[in-house]
């Protein structure tokens, strides 16, 4: 027997343990139960939706300013580090929301939330891509981030029950339940083992600021899947975060039949993570790319239309695209960074665009609701999603014209005729796909 086959079992067993860690962090730590009564919980302590958006802008703006500078920070000290550190002020985050009185009280839990997740967004997608490439199995990173959305999900299903019940009584419990999930969160990132990092620059911290950006903005399909998240994510959140609870309250549920529902969703969207790899083998990319901002488009006008009990079915497609998103969306960006040094500072500039995209529209959107009725905000929702869905298909049909292999490929001339004595050139990384 090779002594070599000991040594790599060994590190099979290792890396098992850290995948089951990372799971168990991504369950805990999105596991928010207050989101079953988060608009009524504001309206109870003296907010109206104006004031509800305004604190999104407030979550938005803090995230923004922070994003990129977590990012950098989790790729020099390490996301591990970051992830609990994360955790840790989304728990106080919550405590101060609990105890929040008046605006600017929560203006301050807000900020401590989204600081939170600014540490954790981006460290735990590029944690998971470098602990697969320490071993030789980054191309399993689309299966494995499927799963852990999954996990994700499942833990946002769970909570979302028990906030629907706990938030009956008592809304306020709700962000002192969510504070004892973060710091279980930060527990178990506190035991995940830190992955050795691949670093093609050394450059310093705000250098190492700078270059991730103008990554971002030069690197054509790298751009292309920022925008593609960008959109999926606000209309996504705009619908997970001000529009369900008062589309179900309109179409006759109530608090706990809320939670049931979207943990019944969340679950729905457990399965369309999980079975990633078959929905991308049938679909592709481009199938993908299309879809996905259609189906939103769509299922907006409808429950614009119709606001009732059947219009549930709505929210379970809407819940479907947001598990296959979540996965896919971080294949087209991973794949695209180069320097895994600079990889979580990559991923948190694509999340500021998505923040700075979202608090944008979110105050619109509640305007739109005080002064016209949810109806207005559902039909901003699905304008957005047809304008968007027809930039990425205009997009893709003028990039393939250029001879584009796919959808957030580079862009490639045709190739002509090969003369016997010359040598093929390879393809490029982001064009491989089919």
């Amino acid at each position: 027997m090779s002594p070599q086959f000991p040594h790599r079992r060994k590190d099979d067993v290792r890396l098992a343990r850290d995948l089951q860690l990372f799971h168990v962090y991504r369950l805990l730590s999105t596991s928010y139960l207050f989101l079953p009564v988060l608009i009524t919980f504001f309206v109870s302590r003296g907010l109206d939706f104006t004031h509800i958006a305004l604190l999104n802008t407030v979550y938005a703006l803090t995230a923004i300013v922070f994003e990129v500078p977590t990012g950098a920070l989790a790729d020099r000290f390490g996301r591990c580090r970051a992830m609990m550190l994360g955790s840790l002020l989304m728990a106080i985050g919550c405590v101060v929301d609990f105890n929040g009185r008046d605006f600017w009280t929560f203006a301050l839990g807000e900020g401590l939330l989204a600081l939170g997740m600014t540490l954790t967004s981006g460290a735990d997608s590029a944690y998971l891509y470098d602990l697969l490439l320490a071993c030789g199995k980054e191309h399993e990173y689309r299966r494995h981030e499927g799963s852990a959305t999954a996990a994700k999900l499942l833990g946002a299903a769970a909570a979302l029950v028990a906030g629907g019940f706990v938030g009956r009584a008592a809304p306020a419990m709700t962000y002192a339940a969510t504070a004892c999930v973060c710091a279980a969160a930060a527990l178990v990132a506190m035991m995940m083992r830190e992955p050795p990092i691949q670093r093609d620059d050394d450059s310093d911290f705000l250098h190492g600021m700078a270059h991730a950006a103008r990554a971002v903005v030069t690197r054509p399909p790298l751009l292309f899947a920022v925008g593609f998240s960008v959109l999926l994510f606000t209309l996504l959140r705009e619908a997970q975060n001000y529009l369900y609870q008062p589309y179900l309250n309109g179409a006759g549920v109530g608090t706990v039949g809320v939670g049931i529902v979207l943990a019944v969703f969340s679950v729905f969207g457990a399965a369309g993570a999980q079975r990633i790899e078959s929905v991308r083998r049938r679909l592709g990319e481009t199938g993908l790319v299309w879809s996905l901002p259609l189906a939103l488009a769509a299922s907006f006008v409808l429950m614009g239309r119709f606001i009732t009990v059947w219009g549930i079915g709505l929210i379970a497609v809407q819940s479907l695209v947001n598990g296959i998103y979540s996965p896919f969306s971080k294949e087209l960006l991973n794949r695209e960074i180069a320097d895994s040094g600079q990889r979580a500072t990559v991923l948190s500039v694509e999340s500021m665009a998505r923040r700075l995209a979202f608090g944008a529209f979110a105050p619109i959107a509640g305007v739109l609701i005080d002064s016209h009725g949810l109806n207005a905000a559902l039909y901003l929702c699905a304008g957005a999603g047809f304008v968007g869905a027809s930039l990425l298909i205009a997009s893709g049909v003028r990039r393939r014209r250029r001879g584009l292999l796919d959808f957030a490929g580079e862009i490639t001339p045709t190739p002509l005729p090969i003369a016997q004595d010359e040598t093929p050139v390879p393809m490029t990384a982001g064009n491989h796909l089919h």
